[in-house]
């Protein structure tokens, strides 16, 4: 099993040190997307980016992430709230592949600076208690999905625009869940059109999935398992602090 591994590490131009990075942010990422439904990419992207750069590791955890996910939002699509989700969806529909263009043309470094900065301030305005009262309209709903569209395509960030837009809500921490994995769903199978699309789904990619499905499936299971025992109080300090690690890790990195 050793040399196997090895043979391919070799195959895709990554030493042991780095390997092991990516498996390790693969199991706390998984463990946390299946906790709260969403929190892989804010955990992996800026390891996956440190080592890989942002041309393959986009694609890797988006499409990953997508394969694995996908039971778990078939299941979650029968209790979700559809007019937002549907809203969102349109809207990101139109926004990935301007974020992929924008990924393939833009300086990572300047990308990882401005949604930093973007997500402190969600931060700091989920932790002062701020909540919107009045409903939110479908056309507001798409315009927020394009948004969120857009940071996904660009570099798997989609997460927090999402998970803002329904934790400063009313809802539930189970309906919020639902949403966003229903959510996901849906934009995980259009940005993976448009990575072929746009010529990003290498052989590389593609063993970079490979080796790593296996331990961020685990780690799936295992969080989705640990989400029956959160209480809201957890889910919602859980939400905030990955959002904050994220913007943090993007800019030490």
């Amino acid at each position: 099993m050793v040399p196997v591994v090895a043979d391919w590490l070799a195959l895709i131009d990554l030493r042991p040190l780095p390997a092991a990075l990516l498996f390790g942010a693969a199991v706390l990422g998984g463990l946390m997307r299946g906790f709260s439904g969403f929190g892989a990419a804010m955990v992996m992207m800026p390891v996956l980016i440190a080592v890989l750069g942002p041309l393959a590791a986009v694609p890797t955890l988006s499409v990953m992430d997508s394969i694995l996910t996908m039971p778990m939002a078939v299941r979650a699509a029968r209790h979700c709230h559809w007019r937002p989700v549907i809203a969102l969806v349109v809207g990101s529909m139109v926004a990935i592949p301007l974020g992929i263009w924008a990924l393939i043309i833009l300086d990572p470094m300047l990308i990882r600076w401005i949604v930093s900065g973007f997500v402190l301030l969600a931060v700091i305005l989920l932790a002062s208690g701020w909540r919107y009262s009045k409903p939110v309209s479908l056309p507001s709903t798409a315009i927020i999905g394009g948004a969120a569209g857009f940071c996904g395509g660009l570099i798997s960030l989609a997460g927090p625009i999402i998970v803002i837009f329904w934790l400063a809500g009313q809802i539930n921490a189970s309906r919020t869940r639902n949403n966003i994995l229903t959510y996901f769903g849906f934009t995980g199978i259009i940005s993976f059109l448009a990575y072929l699309a746009g010529d990003l789904m290498s052989a590389r990619v593609w063993i970079l999935i490979l080796m790593l499905a296996p331990v961020y499936g685990v780690s799936l299971y295992l969080g989705a398992r640990l989400f029956k025992f959160a209480s809201e109080q957890t889910y919602r300090r859980l939400a905030l602090g990955l959002i904050s690690l994220v913007a943090i890790s993007s800019l030490v990195l």
